[in-house]
């Protein structure tokens, strides 16, 4: 049996963080998790002043800052034994110790461990999860994803939904599954681990003491919200996943009227909700601000478009056309353009599966009054399309063909989709995606005049992964509530009161 590891003391402790040579594991928005060399343990605490100081994370310049309320909780419970959010950890860990069964206990760690340590306040000393090999044990969702194996990605499945069914019945507080690790043992088993729990910090409800029944409640829900998206990874669609390989996931991004957070926040949604390997690649003359992962590219030459039909200079709305040219980017294979004022709220599989091969767009939402007895026009909306990257060239050609017709670029000035459309369906078949995966915020979500006056925006679908704001509102006036308008009020029926759900999805 091996011999139990080395605790530090607080004073030990103090000295290693004043030296500044432990190795950052993990930060949130209050606290780090560092690793203790030699010993087989980390410690976690709240962040140091320095790093208050710095605004955000340290090591990455693309974080948003930290709000307010975040640093004045820090500097308010970082000594305090009753707020402190490692003493609740820690509390809750030792309760459990005494009702939960041994194979339920065993997913949580091993040594926890707090201590008052001068210079940081509370810490919490517990041990490192490492797999067998002695690498650092993974997050579901990453090994879950560096699997190809069918059968094993059904028994990882299989294992969390089991880990749910515990934690419920043994009403867990357990607020975040993307805390739940896959540690590799010995002989090429598994099990999972918890990290991180923080049973009471951001989501208390004294109600929860009382009755158990309504903890099990929430851990399904947030479970069951959490595992929606992997129930497509098996069967055929598993099979037909496996043969995509990796996938392009394409955005555009130019001028000052976008930052580069709208870029992060599509990034981070994309990953949340792509279980397949991608390549994300921005278009943008300006890629400051952009997180890891991000690839920029420069927007191809100007194919000079008559400047009488064309609203602004280059790059402007005709450059989604450039994406279909052979070699752009070097991008090959399944793509799917998305623009950055999109909000990705569910799985994104669907979109590569779907009519594998063709062009497919969603078709564009019209006014409810013109859509009435009447057929839609062939129009799709250019927010979200996708095409065979290397063997699309023909819309390209379209395009640098018939741009030099006043006729043809007259006819589709005012909207490059319109233009778009016409060159796909030319050079071959355009699917328009079923109607209910991508939804129009102002075209579906906001109630009608005079019922915007009163009730919020609805939420989207369930059915539903995508939701557009094109036009008016953009995502920052639809989360603040839409009333003005380059400091002009809105007419009332186009007026819609704060989006509050929309924070749940459009964050890094």
């Amino acid at each position: 049996m091996p011999a139990a590891p080395h605790i530090p003391t607080a004073d030990e402790l103090a000295a290693l963080f004043s030296a500044g040579t432990l190795e950052r594991l993990g930060m949130g928005s209050r606290r780090a998790c560092y690793r203790l060399p030699g010993t087989g343990l980390c410690v976690k605490c709240y962040r140091s002043e320095v790093e208050i100081a710095e605004g955000k994370h340290p090591e990455r310049a693309y974080s948003k800052p930290l709000q307010p309320s975040v640093v004045r909780e820090i500097r308010r419970h970082r000594f305090s034994d009753a707020g402190n959010t490692s003493c609740q950890e820690w509390r809750y860990h030792e309760s459990l110790r005494a009702r939960l069964p041994p194979d339920l206990l065993a997913v949580f760690p091993e040594i926890m461990e707090r201590m008052l340590v001068p210079g940081r306040g509370w810490c919490l000393v517990e041990d490192e999860v490492r797999n067998a090999d002695g690498s650092q044990a993974g997050k579901f969702h990453e090994v879950f994803m560096s699997i190809r194996d069918v059968c094993l990605r059904e028994k990882l499945l299989e294992a969390m939904k089991d880990l749910c069914g515990s934690l419920a019945r043994h009403a867990v507080s357990f607020y975040d599954p993307q805390n739940v690790l896959v540690q590799w043992l010995p002989g090429g088993g598994f099990r999972l681990r918890i990290v991180d729990f923080e049973p009471t910090s951001r989501a208390f409800v004294p109600l929860d003491k009382i009755f158990p029944w309504l903890v099990g409640m929430k851990v399904r829900r947030r479970f069951a919200r959490y595992l929606r998206s992997y129930d497509v990874l098996f069967g055929e669609d598993a099979q037909a996943m496996m043969r995509l390989g990796r996938v392009n996931v394409l955005c555009m991004k130019w001028g000052d009227y976008y930052t580069a957070d709208y870029v992060n926040r599509l990034y981070a949604g994309v990953k949340r909700n792509l279980h397949l390997p991608f390549r994300f690649v921005c278009v943008t003359d300006d890629s400051t601000g952009f997180a890891p992962g991000i690839e920029a590219v420069p927007f191809p030459p100007d194919p000079k478009v008559p400047g009488t039909y064309v609203p602004r200079p280059w790059p402007n709305i005709f450059a989604k056309l450039a994406l279909f040219k052979d070699g752009f980017a070097d991008l090959k294979g399944p793509t799917l353009y998305l623009d950055i004022d999109l909000l990705v709220t569910g799985p994104l599989e669907r979109f590569f599966l779907y009519r594998p091969g063709e062009f497919c767009i969603i078709h564009n939402w019209v006014e409810r009054r013109k859509s009435l007895f009447r057929k839609l026009p062939d129009i799709g909306n250019s927010s979200c399309f996708r095409f065979e990257a290397g063997r699309s060239n023909g819309v390209w050609e379209v395009f640098l063909r018939e741009k030099e017709i006043p006729g043809q670029v007259e006819r589709f000035r005012l909207g490059s989709q319109k233009f778009q459309t016409y060159a796909m369906m030319k050079t071959g078949k355009v699917n328009w995606w079923p109607s209910n995966w991508v939804c129009s915020f102002k075209r579906q979500l906001v109630p009608i005049f005079p019922l915007n006056k009163v009730f919020r925006p609805w939420r989207p679908p369930k059915s539903a992964s995508i939701v557009a704001f094109h036009g008016q509102p953009d995502l920052p006036q639809a989360q603040n509530g839409y009333y003005f308008k380059y400091d002009k009020r809105v007419k009332p029926h186009l007026t819609c009161r704060p989006t509050k759900w929309i924070a749940e999805y459009w964050h890094d």
